[in-house]
């Protein structure tokens, strides 16, 4: 049970955000013990031992354009019906 200890004083210290993969590497730096990563898995799931799932931030944000350009050339740009080849 000494591994479950190591891992709640490192799960109080780095405030819980935390998952197994840096759990294991952590457990190997702190305490010098390689453990298995299912492993971990399974310990912190006995323990009640969770990591803070951060939200998925948006992409990009949709905004307009802040100025249009005017029709300096006096171009038709509506279409009075499909264009003939030939």
């Amino acid at each position: 049970m000494k591994i479950i200890e190591g891992m709640n004083e490192i799960h109080l210290t780095m405030k819980g955000i935390y998952g197994y993969r840096r759990m294991k590497l952590n457990l190997k730096r702190c305490f010098g013990r390689n453990v298995n990563a299912k492993r971990v898995r399974r310990l912190m799931h006995i323990a009640g031992i969770h990591c803070v799932i951060r939200r998925k931030r948006p992409k990009y944000i949709r905004n307009r354009p802040q100025q249009t350009a005017e029709n300096i050339l006096n171009r038709d740009f509506h279409v009075t019906g499909p264009i003939k080849n030939g």
